[in-house]
């Protein structure tokens, strides 16, 4: 996840990105201490011969754990592929599609009031604004098509997760978050400002899941505050390139 040189920073805004609980580990391998431990032990073995044949049981019983694993993971592979066969099915079925309508329709409004600190400034406008994409012919089949293709989609599954590359993650980062949030918790962001190398957070008091939206003028000053350190960072590192 290595930004390219195009991307300059990134600012997210209560990002609904699950953040490890731990941050990751690198291990490194002694490749000495591993001869050393393997000399030793061809030397225990010479001088033991039962701890040699229990070498040989031991290395047989791993072979048959090899091949039992294998077996299993064969069965796993086929009542997987069946399992998404059928979740493919459901999830592209009309009662699927049935079911997103009345949930949007009925949980919908709700779901917008609630991520607000104040429920009350959300107007009719606003509302009027996150249902207007609602209103658009077959959009209920597009969001069941979307989620059938992400849950099945084979080629993510080889990838590691995003909450496992973050650490990978070299540009400036700044994330914001509300300090009422109910949709992302606050501490999800915290943890992401902890794993993200040298990543700053700003948390907006009295805010809920959208700041741009419900402080705006706070949530403006806290990016331009972001992009001036950005920008004279990056003049004082060309001058030290000239110098």
């Amino acid at each position: 996840m290595t930004s390219p040189e195009r991307v300059a920073a990134l600012i997210l805004i209560a990002p609904a990105i699950f953040a490890p609980l731990t941050p990751p580990k690198i291990v490194k391998e002694n490749q000495s201490r591993q001869d050393v431990q393997m000399k030793e032990e061809n030397s225990s073995i010479r001088k033991n011969p039962i701890f040699g044949l229990y070498k040989m049981l031991s290395k047989i019983a791993k072979y048959i754990a090899v091949a039992i694993a294998q077996m299993v993971k064969l069965m796993t592979d086929v009542i997987n592929s069946l399992y998404r066969k059928l979740l493919s099915a459901i999830l592209r079925s009309s009662l699927a599609v049935m079911l997103v309508r009345m949930a949007i329709d009925r949980f919908g409004t709700t779901a917008v009031k609630n991520a607000w600190y104040d429920p009350n400034q959300v107007s009719e406008h606003v509302l009027s604004g996150y249902t207007k994409p609602l209103r658009t012919k077959d959009w209920d089949r597009a969001l069941v098509e979307f989620t059938a293709a992400m849950l099945l989609d084979e080629e993510s599954k080889t990838k590691p997760s995003l909450s496992k590359r973050l650490h990978e993650i070299s540009c400036p980062v700044l994330i914001i978050t509300g300090d009422s949030d109910r949709l992302v918790p606050p501490w999800n962001a915290e943890r992401l400002s902890r794993v993200i190398p040298g990543a700053s957070l700003e948390v907006i008091k009295q805010c809920g899941h959208l700041p741009h939206e419900e402080k705006v003028e706070e949530f403006i000053s806290i990016v331009e505050n972001f992009l001036r350190r950005l920008v004279g960072d990056s003049n004082e590192q060309y001058l030290q390139s000239v110098m």
